[in-house]
């Protein structure tokens, strides 16, 4: 069995809103109008990773997703096998938020389902995303807590977690949060994000090291994460992107790092010696997200409701090696994925307090900025 490596990028919840007035213009060109509405079917009751054969006939759905592997292992796990099923057309395109606005604001929306975090769909819950009606739904199999607002059903499991080199920490791995911040005990550069997606979690993870509880978070512990990664000196190094993240646990120059669980299995599948740390991981959960105003909401509801079968989520953890939404999902994993799956470690992880993050978002988006650039 081949097992592709991540190759996800983030392209939620940004400082940089992308070129929405550029891409509302391009959507301005793309034609449209007032669409017919979409008729009503009878789809039945619905069971995930079903769907009646030929019940979408003529009827052309769009994704937008991450790109890259991601992208084209959900293509062959998720949409290809329900436009069969179903009848429709699938399109794929690339998820930007600034496009995705652009969209709504103009009133001409071309994609019906996007990937996008728990806190986008949290935050435009209602005015960028459609509420979902959960009766075209069977989220009898997703994963308890993992529906976290009313604009989602999750896509993906995956998380935040550290990974250490074993060949220097092997015979005394780190096993608290708190351990990543101790430079005495296991000395070595650490790698942080300090990309352009503005991650609440890199926050909540500094937090836990200290002993707060996510659930209680005030506004002023924004700060005291930051100062957290900025007292580690020269011991802290920063990356941009998850491939960047990656080379550097492959190539040494951090012996520890706070990634994304599929980063770091890609290091370990490439040969690099590291493990990662099961204690205290940040637990993440994309969103499939339906844009205000889509014009079949019904038929985006079906797409979502097969996708989130378990024949359909244990192939897309094969082909992706994200941890899937349904529980009987049950993927063909050799042992080095078994030891990076975040679905074998959910009874350790730390879920978001997304209701805060929500309230709080213009101060971490600042507080951020400040990270990311260096002050």
């Amino acid at each position: 069995m081949s097992i592709l490596r991540d190759t996800k990028v983030r392209r939620g919840v940004s400082l940089v809103a992308g070129t929405a007035a550029l891409a509302l213009a391009l959507v301005g060109c793309s034609g449209g109008g007032d669409a017919e509405p979409a008729p009503e079917r009878d789809l039945g009751t619905p069971v995930a990773g079903e769907i009646k054969e030929g019940a979408l006939d003529g009827v052309t759905l769009t994704f937008a997703g991450s790109g890259g592997v991601f992208q084209d292992g959900q293509t062959e796990a998720l949409w290809n096998p329900f436009a069969e099923a179903s009848g429709a057309k699938f399109n794929q395109d690339a998820f930007d938020a600034g496009k995705l606005k652009a969209m709504v604001d103009s009133g001409n929306v071309s994609w019906d389902i996007v990937n996008t975090t728990q806190f986008d769909t949290a935050r435009g819950c209602g005015t960028l995303y459609e509420e979902y009606d959960y009766s075209q739904i069977d989220t009898s199999k997703i994963p308890e807590g993992t529906i976290t607002d009313d604009c989602m059903v999750p896509q993906i499991l995956y998380g935040l977690v550290v990974v250490y080199n074993t060949e220097k920490f092997g015979d005394n791995p780190p096993t608290s949060a708190a351990d990543f911040f101790d430079t005495e005990k296991f000395p070595g550069k650490r790698t942080v994000s300090q990309s352009t997606y503005v991650d609440p979690q890199t926050v909540e993870f500094a937090l836990t090291a200290q002993g707060k509880d996510v659930k209680t978070l005030k506004p002023e512990d924004i700060e005291s994460a930051f100062d957290m990664y900025r007292d580690l000196g020269d011991d802290v190094i920063g990356w941009t992107t998850g491939a960047q993240a990656q080379q550097q646990l492959e190539a040494g120059e951090a012996v520890m790092g706070l990634v994304w669980s599929g980063r770091g299995y890609g290091a370990a599948a490439a040969g690099a010696p590291v493990a990662p740390m099961w204690d205290e991981w940040m637990i993440m959960v994309d969103s499939n997200g339906i844009p205000k105003g889509v014009k079949d909401k019904q038929a985006a509801f079906a797409a979502v409701n097969y996708s989130i079968g378990a024949e359909q989520q244990a192939k897309m953890t094969e082909l992706t090696s994200y941890g899937g939404v349904n529980i009987d999902a049950k993927p063909q994993m050799d042992e080095q994925l078994t030891e990076w799956m975040t679905t074998e470690h959910l009874d350790t992880g730390i879920a978001p307090n997304v209701d805060f993050w929500v309230d709080n978002y213009d101060a971490l988006s600042a507080a951020w900025a400040g990270w990311a650039t260096g002050n």
